[in-house]
């Protein structure tokens, strides 16, 4: 859509945004992140940033129709 306008304001005009700061809304973001850096500790922070993944487990899809059958997920 080229224009987009939201109750009666025109927010973005040829895919760009109108009317918005984004070089203030960026600082302000920067300004919240150090905060929080500081406040959590470098430790916390990166721990949050690279959570650990938890392992996953494949099931056996029981609505394959196959002749593939495990004892685990088909009965007899």
């Amino acid at each position: 859509m080229h224009t987009v306008p939201v109750n009666g304001r025109v927010v973005e005009h040829a895919h760009r945004l109108v009317g918005i700061a984004l070089a203030a809304v960026r600082a302000q973001v920067e300004r919240t992140v150090e905060y929080l850096r500081a406040a959590m500790g470098e430790e916390a922070w990166e721990k949050g940033m690279n959570p650990d993944i938890p392992a996953t487990k494949i099931l056996d899809d029981p609505y394959t129709y196959t002749d593939h059958r495990r004892d685990t997920t088909h009965r007899p």
